[in-house]
């Protein structure tokens, strides 16, 4: 009898050495890295036990951050800031995971004729520059003409950028999240920047992107039933935006839903205009450096 129970106390402190960070450890999880002992080699049946908990686990994963997002995403947010990250998808793999399937959707459901419209607009400005370039060759070309050339490239860069805007939402938003960021601390509060750092600021913002991308898929699905109202969605798209906003950052600022709304109103505001303002800048730029290569060319 004292074998067995020595036998079953050997069992239970077996030693296990971590496939992972090499550590020799006693028990279900290794101290240093959290890989479990039990660590074997892929299966199908593993592969599809995985896929099941990331996606559809109601204590983890995929599903239950959605869930939570939709239903209590302030108290969520919240959680996750004090340090209950356990049970939540990271915010990032999150919105590349929907992004794919905006992605996926948009390629098989989005507005065509956009697309079109930028291959017109690039066509007709190769045709231009063949034009321009046979003028400057023959010392044919006037001021006035240089200067309405100039006029036509600016209003189709505009609409070019607008075409762009539209299509590509998603990826705008995800390459000026610093500009969001920026208009987000100024008009939520003194108190709160100095509450939060500017890193939990984006764990907010991407959160709150999550919902606005499933918004755009929406719009995708809604491309097929009716182009009118798929487009009507899309020209909405700052409503989503800032109701995501409001429900994202409520419990983290501490303010009322009415004072949420009116503030993130004003972030999304800021955060546009920094926007137009930037590539108001950067169009003129682009113009001005090719007037002057093209003074150059004709002086030359």
């Amino acid at each position: 009898m004292e074998n067995e129970i020595q036998t079953e106390t050997q069992s239970e402190t077996q030693t296990t050495h971590c496939l992972n960070c090499g550590t020799e450890f006693e028990g279900k999880f290794c101290p240093e890295c959290g890989q479990s002992a039990d660590t074997g080699r892929f299966t199908l049946k593993f592969i599809w036990e995985n896929l099941q908990s990331a996606l559809l686990g109601k204590d983890g994963g995929i599903w239950f951050t959605f869930k939570n997002l939709f239903t209590r995403p302030g108290e969520m947010i919240v959680e996750i800031l004090n340090g209950k990250r356990k049970r939540y998808f990271s915010p990032f793999p999150m919105l590349f995971f929907v992004l794919t399937i905006y992605i996926l959707l948009f390629s098989f459901t989005g507005s065509f004729d956009d697309v079109q419209s930028l291959n017109l607009f690039n066509d007709q400005t190769i045709n231009e520059d063949i034009h321009l370039n046979q003028e400057i060759e023959a010392e044919t070309i006037s001021d006035a003409e240089i200067k309405a050339l100039a006029q036509n490239k600016l209003r189709s860069m505009f609409g070019s950028v607008r075409t762009f805007y539209h299509d590509h939402y998603t990826t705008v938003f995800m390459l000026t999240i610093p500009i969001f960021l920026f208009a987000a601390r100024i008009v939520y509060g003194k108190h709160n920047r100095k509450q939060y750092y500017r890193a939990e600021y984006v764990v907010a913002i991407a959160y709150s992107m999550v919902m606005v991308v499933l918004y755009q898929c929406l719009v995708s699905l809604m491309y097929l039933i009716s182009e009118s109202t798929s487009e009507l969605m899309r020209n909405l798209i700052p409503i989503p935006i800032i109701a995501a906003l409001t429900a994202c950052f409520r419990k983290m600022l501490g303010f009322s839903v009415a004072k949420t709304t009116w503030r993130s109103l004003l972030a999304v505001a800021l955060y546009y205009l920094i926007l137009v303002v930037a590539i108001i800048i950067g169009l003129f730029l682009i113009v001005f450096i090719a007037l002057i290569i093209l003074s150059r060319q004709l002086l030359g």
